[in-house]
């Protein structure tokens, strides 16, 4: 049962499209109408300028820093599921149920997930 928590706890965190959220709160258009249709932080940076790009950036980190970090509370032992719940994260970044399957590319959310894996190896 804490692997199913897990599992989709790390789903739904990477499925938080901050990016789309950023710009229909402060430049009030819908991101996937503008540019490449996208939510990450690439379309955000051209659609919204520099400082939304990388507010999304920063938040897409933590979002699979989060996703990992998760996996490490509630399995502190078990590697593979620290990886699963990094992937997760990765795939819903470019799949969010919130926004019907049709997200970013994944790469701040990539960074977050190496950067956390890389950090608690380290430190175990």
């Amino acid at each position: 049962m804490d692997d199913l928590i897990l599992y989709v706890g790390a789903f739904l965190i990477g499925s938080i499209p901050f990016g789309y959220g950023l710009v229909k709160i402060f430049k009030k258009t819908d991101l996937r109408t503008k540019g490449a249709g996208h939510t990450g932080v690439t379309n955000v940076w051209k659609v919204a300028g520099a400082p939304l790009g990388l507010l999304t950036l920063i938040l897409d980190i933590l979002k699979g820093a989060a996703a990992v970090s998760l996996a490490h509370t509630l399995s502190p032992a078990d590697q593979p599921d620290w990886i699963l719940a990094g992937f997760l994260a990765l795939v819903a970044d470019e799949f969010p149920v919130f926004l019907k399957f049709k997200g970013g590319r994944g790469i701040g959310t990539a960074v977050g997930v190496f950067a956390a894996l890389l950090f608690w190896r380290m430190v175990k």
